[in-house]
């Protein structure tokens, strides 16, 4: 292993996040855009856990070929779990330092105005962005040879449309899009989207539900409800679909909030209904699992995934593939999960972690279920998309 003080350190960039969040969680203060900030967690680990960790990083950075001894992490906010960085500083002797951006665009715009110069060597961009991204030539393709942990992964969690054998992108966290309600105000059964825009008009949930800050995810609502393949090029089809959400949803909408698992949303009473992710569903769940019901709904929903990547232009290639390697290792994967409560498409990660974890099932999803769920991969009419979702913004107000 060498630790050359003369290279440049690594650097992965990725998107800023908010706390608690699908990218964003508990025990750590956000990091600034744009800046870099020492991540040197002090957070209570068990001895042996953390030994077992630092044996991953060490045999990681011994298999790799030249290694620099400095690490930078340029990603969402809190998306990963400190003990993680911990452990592998005190494996390699170097400490890993973490900077933020707050979007899948603003990590583009960066990529494609430095030109390969950006000095990052890993960025973690949402599936559905990397076809523009490698066309852009903004990625670099991964050496598998370079990542004897890539058989780790569950092959049915790999291969997606945005990235056909994966050749550029490696699952980070993975999750879906359903809705969660309050079993307490909402006693029918929901399967649907259409039991979710009907509950949505009830007297005591209308002005109580909350829909994702997210243009795809809420104009999605109506095209999973209808069968339409939710990444339909369609300027009829997208605008119908419109025209449901604003006729049956926005009279009922008080909020759009991407994370509606805290206090001031779901846990507070504020809202009775929420379109949710997961991850962020879980929380309410484990501080009222009897209250809350999480919904991954019918006919289709969403399937995304955050990946671990190459950027064009990278300069710390070895000690970059030597990073994710560690982070495939099972052990290191069941740590990030119990952080995160996302998946991390290891394949039986959850026989690293403890049997009693908490709502097991909203992050663990069926083979059933991911059968219905479908990625969303960025296309033409993204200005369209948006645009409408702000007209349906504008009727929700209203």
């Amino acid at each position: 292993m060498n630790h050359d003080t003369n290279e440049e350190p690594i650097r992965i960039l990725a998107p800023q996040g908010h706390p608690l969040t699908r990218r964003s969680f508990m025990g750590l203060a956000a990091v600034g855009a744009g800046a870099f900030a020492m991540l040197d967690s002090t957070a209570a680990f068990a001895k042996d856990s953390l030994g077992t960790l630092e044996s991953a990083a060490r045999k990681s950075m011994k298999a790799a070929g030249k290694t620099t001894n400095n690490l930078y992490l340029y990603t969402w906010g809190q998306y990963d779990n400190p003990t993680t960085f911990t452990a592998w500083k005190n494996a390699t002797g170097f400490a890993v330092q973490i900077g933020s951006y707050n979007s899948n665009e603003a990590l583009i715009a960066k990529l494609e105005l430095a030109k390969g110069t950006a000095g990052y060597d890993i960025i973690v961009p949402t599936g559905g962005y990397v076809p523009e991204m490698v066309a852009k030539g903004l990625m670099l393709p991964l050496d598998k040879s370079k990542l004897p942990n890539f058989k780790n992964l569950d092959p049915k969690l790999l291969n997606f449309p945005w990235d056909r054998g994966n050749r550029y992108t490696i699952p980070k966290d993975f999750g879906t899009t359903g809705y969660i309600y309050d079993k307490t105000v909402i006693t029918r059964k929901m399967r649907t989207w259409q039991d979710f825009a009907d509950a949505a008009a009830l007297p005591q949930v209308s002005g109580r539900v909350s829909v994702l800050d997210d243009p795809d995810d809420v104009i999605g609502i109506a095209l999973w409800n209808a069968g339409v393949d939710w990444n339909t090029l369609s300027t009829t089809k997208l605008k119908a679909a419109n025209r449901w959400l604003i006729k049956h949803l926005a009279p009922h909408v008080k909020s759009f909030d991407s994370y509606p698992g805290g206090t001031g949303g779901l846990v507070g009473g504020s809202y009775v209904l929420s379109q949710a992710w997961n991850g962020d569903a879980r929380q309410a769940m484990e501080k009222f699992p009897k209250r809350f019901e999480w919904v991954v709904p019918y006919p289709t929903t969403e399937i995304w995934v955050d990946n671990w990547a190459l950027a064009k232009g990278a300069k710390n290639v070895d000690t970059a593939h030597a990073f994710l390697n560690y982070i495939l290792d099972p052990t290191v994967s069941a740590n990030e999960m119990q952080y995160t409560g996302y998946n991390t498409a290891v394949l039986n990660v959850q026989n690293s972690l403890p049997k009693n974890l908490p709502q097991a099932d909203v992050v663990f999803l069926t083979a059933a279920q991911r059968a219905r769920m479908v990625s969303y991969v960025v296309n033409s009419s993204y200005n369209l998309r948006t645009q409408l979702y702000d007209d349906f913004k504008a009727a929700a107000a209203g």
